[in-house]
C-alpha cells in the first residue's frame, strides 16, 4: 500500500521554463545597463546565456552530478556572471548582477496550476509527501520557500546537500530512512525518464510515475515507468488504485 509520495521539483511542481529564465537574464542585463552606460547589454546577455548553458550541459540531464559536494548556486552564478561581465569589460559588477539575478529568478518562480490542489487532495487522504530533487541546496530551498511548497512537505532531500543525485538509488534510500517507510510503501513522481523513473526503479519503489505534461513519445531505450500521467490531477486517483491493488 502506498503511504507516501515523493515528488521531483523542477518541471514537475515548479514552472520555471527556458522562456522565464531568458527573461530573467535579460532583466539583469537591462538593470546593469542603467548603471553602466557603456555596457553592451546584448553582448552581456549573449555571453551569460552561452556560458550558463554550457555549464548546464556539462552537468547532464536533470542536474545529475558526480557523488560529492557541489558548489552552492550563488557561487556558480556569481562566477558565470563574472566571466560574462569580464568579456564585456565590467567584471566588477558580478556581485550586483548575482543579487539582481536571484531576485528576478525568485519573482518568476511559480507552481503549475495542478500542484496545490493535488497536494491538498493527497494530504486529505493522509498521504505523506516528500521532495527528492537534484541541484544545489540554496537554489532548491529558495524555490521551495518562494512558492510555499514547504507547507506541504514532510521531508525534503536535495542532492547538493546529501552528495548523491538521482538516479542513484541512495538518494531515495535517504528519503525512505527519513520517512521510516519501506520502498514498497512509497512512489516517486517526476518528469524525467532518466533521473526520476530510472531512480525510482533503481530504488525498487512501489511505483515509478512519469509526469509527461507534453505527451512526448517515450524513448524505447529507457526503462518504462509503472504509470504515465499527463497532469498531477490524475495522481490522487492513481495512488488510490495502486494502493487498492
Amino acid at each position: 500500500m502506498i503511504q507516501a509520495v515523493l515528488l521531483d521539483l523542477d518541471a514537475t511542481l515548479l514552472d520555471f521554463d527556458m522562456s522565464a529564465w531568458k527573461a530573467t537574464v535579460r532583466d539583469v542585463c537591462d538593470v546593469l545597463g542603467r548603471s553602466a552606460s557603456d555596457l553592451d547589454t546584448d553582448s552581456l546577455c549573449d555571453a551569460y546565456t552561452r556560458r550558463y548553458l554550457d555549464h548546464m550541459r556539462a552537468a547532464g540531464e536533470g542536474a545529475q552530478h558526480p557523488p560529492g559536494r557541489i558548489p552552492d548556486a550563488d557561487a556558480v552564478w556569481r562566477e558565470i556572471w563574472r566571466q560574462a561581465l569580464d568579456d564585456c569589460g565590467h567584471a566588477g559588477l558580478a556581485g550586483s548582477a548575482t543579487d539582481v539575478y536571484k531576485r528576478q529568478r525568485r519573482r518568476r518562480y511559480t507552481l503549475f496550476g495542478d500542484v496545490v490542489e493535488t497536494l491538498d487532495a493527497l494530504r486529505d487522504v493522509s498521504c505523506r509527501l516528500g521532495l527528492v530533487t537534484n541541484g544545489p541546496g540554496d537554489a532548491q530551498r529558495d524555490k521551495i520557500t518562494a512558492t510555499g511548497l514547504d507547507e506541504f512537505l514532510d521531508i525534503t532531500v536535495i542532492s547538493g546537500e546529501v552528495a548523491v543525485s538521482k538516479p542513484d538509488r541512495r538518494i531515495f534510500d535517504i528519503a525512505l530512512d527519513r520517512m521510516g517507510l519501506g520502498a514498497a510503501e512509497v512512489c516517486h513522481v517526476g518528469d524525467s525518464l532518466v533521473t526520476d523513473v530510472g531512480g525510482a526503479l533503481n530504488a525498487g519503489l512501489g511505483a515509478s510515475i512519469w509526469l509527461n505534461r507534453s505527451q512526448a513519445a517515450r524513448d524505447p531505450r529507457l526503462r518504462p515507468p509503472s504509470h504515465e500521467i499527463t497532469s498531477l490531477r490524475e495522481l490522487p486517483a492513481l495512488i488510490r488504485e495502486t494502493s487498492a491493488g
